[in-house]
């Protein structure tokens, strides 16, 4: 037995946040996971595709023994940059494996995709700021977070992961395992469209914010399979 902390142990553990949020959509797991970090949105190039962008992300984030995840749109970037950086794991929280998955809404709405990057986000941010005041934090938590992680996008960003959602033709080959967990509330991409590891009750889609004990756990499974797969002995 050794003095060295559990968490040293451990693989990194990195999570990219939703549609240009920041790392407070994960606040709760930054608490519990003291070797989390979550990387910062780079600025695209401009018509910069999805797999160049992931380039670019992974040789910033560096090599190394890793397990990577992330918030609806994080989570499809995540399965590109494990193509590069060869992760233990990768962990999909509120988002879908595949093209095939996302809503019949943005499957519909691809022809019109090159439009995004002309939507007046600013003007849309300061439009719907009101609506965190009053009764939408008690009355639908699921629907504050998800406002909330809007009004703390940056414009440009947001634009680009929306027309790259919208543009996404095919998921990359993997051969590491995907953990999914999502919320059977979740209506920006419906749990009926995905085949989840876990379903959470009553969450809808920034389930880190609203059920951080379900997402918590959930990451303590995986990390703990992580570790077992590493190291067999200590099984």
């Amino acid at each position: 037995m050794t003095g060295r902390n559990v968490a040293d142990e451990l693989p990194r553990l990195m999570l990219l946040s939703g549609l240009a949020a920041d790392e407070r959509i994960f606040v709760a797991q930054k608490l519990a996971f003291p070797q989390l970090s979550v990387p910062q949105w780079l600025a695209p190039f401009k018509n910069e595709p999805l797999d160049d962008y992931a380039k670019r992300l992974a040789s910033e984030i560096g090599p190394g023994p890793c397990v990577i995840g992330g918030a609806s749109f994080g989570g499809i970037v995540a399965m590109h940059l494990a193509r590069h950086l060869n992760p233990e794991a990768v962990i999909l929280i509120g988002s879908v494996r595949s093209p095939s998955e996302l809503p019949m809404y943005a499957r519909l709405a691809r022809p019109l995709r090159c439009l995004t990057l002309w939507l007046p986000v600013r003007e849309m941010q300061w439009a719907m700021k009101p609506l965190l005041c009053g009764p939408l934090r008690t009355a639908m938590p699921f629907v504050h977070g998800l406002l909330s992680q809007f009004l703390q996008s940056d414009p440009a960003v947001f634009r680009w992961s929306l027309h790259q959602i919208l543009n996404w033709k095919s998921a990359p080959a993997c051969s590491f395992p995907i953990y999914h967990i999502h919320g059977a509330r979740d209506w920006v991409m419906p749990a009926k469209n995905t085949l989840p590891d876990k379903i959470v009750p009553g969450a809808g889609h920034v389930l880190s914010l609203t059920h951080p004990q379900e997402v918590n756990e959930f990451i303590r499974f995986v990390m703990k399979r992580v570790k077992l797969s590493c190291n067999p002995s200590s099984h």
